[in-house]
């Protein structure tokens, strides 16, 4: 085979492995494995350990090739994570609730 035939066998075979990954989704059926495991398995089993680096490189192409997005999501998580501010509690309550004239009691 020449180089030119080898090179264009390369690129059939390239082109069909992609074509075969994007219909198997078989990228998506691996990163949603891997966060089953992450979530449900025991840190003791060696499937949780398989998953982590799974899911690590999967954060960083989404870094890479949607980084705008991923910094979207990441600020919404991070400001869903904060914590609702606790009411102070008033030292009179009770003497306050005690002189109520609302009628209600």
């Amino acid at each position: 085979m020449t180089d030119t035939q080898l090179l264009a066998f390369a690129l059939a075979c390239m082109w069909v492995g992609g074509y075969a990954t994007g219909r198997g989704r078989i990228v998506r059926r691996l990163v949603r494995w891997a966060d089953w495991q992450v979530a449900y398995a025991s840190r003791h089993s060696p499937c949780f350990w398989t998953a982590v680096p799974i899911l690590l490189v999967s954060a960083g192409c989404l870094w890479v090739f949607r980084p705008h997005r991923t910094l979207t999501n990441y600020r919404a998580w991070k400001a869903r994570q904060e914590p609702v501010p606790v009411p102070r509690r008033d030292p009179d309550w009770a003497a306050r609730r005690a002189h109520d004239t609302n009628g209600d009691t």
